[in-house]
């Protein structure tokens, strides 16, 4: 079977095309994924999703707060070069974080 390798002038499309378009693009670890968007909601968010929009806020806030201390950041590296689940810091961190806050 033959191998095709192509080449281009753009190094990632972030993003929709078009306003009106169902997908778009997006980077995850360096990778260019397409996602398709079904029966997209328009309305307003439920107590629910606003209570884990703001929990995610503010173990993000931890997680900057966590990081930005040398003593704790040298620690959290520790815990991560022992991992191989997460492929960021920042990730590792924030799943330890989350899963101790509910």
């Amino acid at each position: 079977m033959s191998k095709i390798t192509f080449e281009t002038p753009v190094k990632f499309v972030q993003g929709k095309l078009s306003k009106s378009d169902t997908s778009y693009f997006s980077v995850r670890n360096g990778k260019a994924c397409l996602t398709k968007c079904y029966n997209q909601y328009d309305g307003g968010n439920t107590p629910q999703q606003q209570a884990v929009r703001q929990r995610f806020a503010e173990v993000q806030r931890l997680v900057t707060a966590e990081l930005a201390d040398p003593a704790k950041r040298e620690e959290w590296e520790a815990q991560f070069a022992m991992q191989d689940r997460h492929s960021t810091l920042r990730g590792f961190v924030f799943a330890m974080l989350y899963g101790e806050s509910s």
